[in-house]
């Protein structure tokens, strides 16, 4: 078979899928058109049995943190981004929570994303709510993030932190296409409209001005961790060059206050919040209502994320943008 017929059965394949994709997101978003029919009220689930007046809310962030829905088939991920900026929202307007502790187990995600978060828990904390980090396995640059602004910080013995940088990448297969006799027809309003693009190699230009839009994101990193950790910038960036801390190099460099678990982490926010009794609740999907019950949320949720995900693999969309993510 020569190449010529290989890259027309590639090029005919591509706009195939592109297509049967579009016609199913289609379909899946006219089916799923009324707001109404997923988007109700959350409701705890109690954890820890106590005081109803005085609560603890937790809330666990697990995956990489992208608004592309619940994890699919392909990603695997069990992350939502919408379901945790929901209840947060829920934890701020309700006075019966006085803190909050956030379990997270994440390599990052988008700067986007993360910086969402990042201002919902300050709203959460202005609020008057104490908000404690548990740090699990790996907590890395978005992840470390979102942590920075907590009143408190723990992470495990064998925790894994820091990351803190941006990364963007883009996949060159110009080479590929170019031994396959493939040739792509662009036309563009200015010389740098298809930067980045998959197709072509990136001259030195377009890296430059890329990079000043990771310095952007980059010095905004710097910026959250001083104010947060109480360091100053040049310490910050002294740290910042994108490595990972074990969790004794992180608490010896003030990027974490203590190392322990979890129960010694929820004791010392009962005692910030002077409530030793307090109840912990929790918010999970199934508190969404009768829909969640007979799996048709969490079916409409999947379909998106995995035509998403797979879109994006496609379009080589996922690698494009600048990212708070840990890339090991």
């Amino acid at each position: 078979m020569s190449k010529r017929v290989v890259a027309m059965i590639l090029a005919v394949a591509i706009v195939i899928v592109g297509i049967l994709m579009s016609t199913v997101t289609t379909v899946v978003s006219s089916i799923f058109t009324d707001s109404n029919t997923f988007e109700q009220d959350l409701q705890p689930t109690i954890i820890e049995k106590g005081d109803a007046s005085r609560q603890i809310a937790e809330i666990n962030v697990d995956g990489e943190i992208m608004d592309a829905g619940a994890g699919g088939l392909l990603g695997g991920s069990g992350y939502d981004h919408q379901l945790i900026l929901n209840q947060l929202e829920t934890i701020k307007n309700d006075s019966s929570i006085k803190g909050v502790l956030l379990n997270i187990n994440t390599p990052g995600g988008g700067v986007y994303e993360s910086d969402e978060l990042y201002q919902k828990i300050k709203e959460v904390q202005q609020k008057g709510k104490k908000v404690y980090v548990q740090m699990q396995s790996l907590v890395a640059s978005g992840g470390y993030y979102i942590s920075a602004p907590a009143d408190k910080i723990y992470a495990g013995p064998q925790s894994m932190t820091g990351s803190i940088g941006v990364i963007s990448q883009s996949t060159d297969y110009s080479q590929l296409l170019n031994n396959l006799g493939v040739k792509t027809n662009t036309i563009k309003s200015g010389a740098h409209k298809d930067i980045m693009s998959p197709t072509k190699e990136m001259t030195d230009e377009e890296r430059e001005i890329l990079q000043s839009i990771n310095k952007d994101s980059y010095d905004r990193f710097v910026q959250i961790v001083s104010k947060g950790r109480n360091l100053s910038e040049a310490k910050v960036r002294e740290l910042a060059d994108g490595r990972l801390y074990s969790a004794k190099q992180a608490e010896s460099n003030g990027l974490i206050d203590q190392i322990g678990y979890k129960d010694a982490t929820l004791k010392d926010l009962k005692k910030n919040i002077k409530a030793k009794d307090a109840q912990v609740i929790s918010f999970d999907e199934n508190a969404y209502g009768i829909n969640s019950l007979f799996g048709v949320k969490a079916l409409y949720k999947q379909i998106r994320a995995d035509i998403q995900q797979a879109t994006s693999i496609i379009h080589n969309k996922s690698e494009t943008r600048p990212m708070y993510m840990y890339e090991g």
